[in-house]
C-alpha cells in the first residue's frame, strides 16, 4: 500500500497500518506546531503571553500580575532559554501569587514566547499578547 503522508491519517488506515505508522513515527500530537510555539501548550489555554525581550526587561508586566490572579490561572510556564537574571523576578511573582510554574528546557521550542500564564482549561481569550 502505497502512503501519500499529506492525505493519509491514521484514521483512514487499516488497523494493521496505524499499527506500523504509530510504531515507526510514534503516537501523532496534536497541534504540535501550536504547541512548539507556546511552550507546549494550546493556544487556547492561554491567558497571557510575553516574548523573550519583554521578560529580559528590568520590570515586571502588571499583566502578568493580573493574569496569574485570573480565577482560571492554574500556573505559569517560563521558556528555560532565558538567563535567571531576566526569569528570577517572575518566578518570585508566581511563589507570592502561590501559583505553581515551570522552566521548560526544550531545544525543539521555537519562536519569540518567553512567558506564558496558563489554565488547565480552554479559555479562549483572543489577545494573549501583552
Amino acid at each position: 500500500m502505497k502512503s501519500d503522508h499529506k492525505t493519509d491519517t491514521l484514521a483512514n488506515m487499516d488497523p494493521s497500518m496505524q499499527r506500523v505508522a504509530v510504531g515507526i513515527h510514534g503516537i501523532p500530537e496534536l497541534k504540535r506546531d501550536e504547541k512548539i510555539n507556546y511552550l507546549g501548550e494550546f493556544r487556547e489555554r492561554i491567558i497571557r503571553r510575553l516574548t523573550k525581550k519583554q521578560v529580559a526587561e528590568k520590570s515586571i508586566y502588571p499583566e502578568i500580575e493580573k493574569a496569574l490572579s485570573h480565577r482560571e490561572s492554574s500556573r505559569m510556564l517560563i521558556n528555560g532559554s532565558l538567563s535567571p537574571q531576566f526569569t528570577d523576578k517572575y518566578l518570585k511573582l508566581a511563589r507570592k501569587m502561590k501559583k505553581s510554574y515551570t522552566v521548560i528546557h526544550d531545544p525543539e521550542l521555537t519562536g519569540e514566547t518567553g512567558l506564558v500564564v496558563i489554565s488547565n482549561d480552554a479559555v479562549d481569550i483572543q489577545d494573549i499578547d501583552v
